[in-house]
């Protein structure tokens, strides 16, 4: 199986295939179809200038999901993002490791940490998660999140 992502330019949609065997990379799993999503992760590409980061649409097919064995059942009730060394991080780590990977967003994780706010900010972000998922996502093809949960 080769080992390819979707890397997003400037405008979510607009994908080239990246080998991602290159030591370093981040990679972030999202939903292209849920418009919360897409709002939040075009506001992180725009400030990913390093090129360090590999934004890979879950909407648009599981491949890079299977190889690190995430279910897309499991993608879709929480954000999953992959750290530099190839660890699978989800909800509030998985901010963590997204923000630590944007130069902007450094000082952000660093806080969170020093503070030990990660599990306030992961519950938090668990108590939204499955808000999300139960309203907008699990219904399938609905207006938000148009993934058929019942593929996987």
């Amino acid at each position: 199986m080769t080992n390819k992502a979707a890397l997003a330019d400037t405008k979510i949609g607009n994908t080239f295939p990246l080998a991602l065997n290159k030591p370093g990379k981040v990679i972030v799993f999202y939903d292209g179809n849920c418009p919360l999503c897409q709002k939040e992760i075009h506001h992180y590409i725009r400030r990913d200038h390093t090129g360090q980061l590999v934004w890979d649409d879950i909407s648009k097919g599981t491949e890079l999901l299977d190889e690190f064995g995430i279910t897309l059942d499991e993608a879709m009730r929480r954000f999953h993002v992959i750290d530099r060394a190839g660890n699978v991080t989800r909800g509030a780590e998985a901010f963590l490791a997204l923000w630590h990977a944007l130069p902007v967003y450094q000082h952000l994780a660093r806080t969170v940490e020093y503070l030990h706010l990660t599990p306030l900010l992961g519950w938090a972000y668990e108590h939204f998660a499955r808000r999300r998922y139960r309203r907008a996502c699990q219904r399938g093809f609905g207006n938000s999140c148009a993934i058929d949960t019942k593929k996987s």
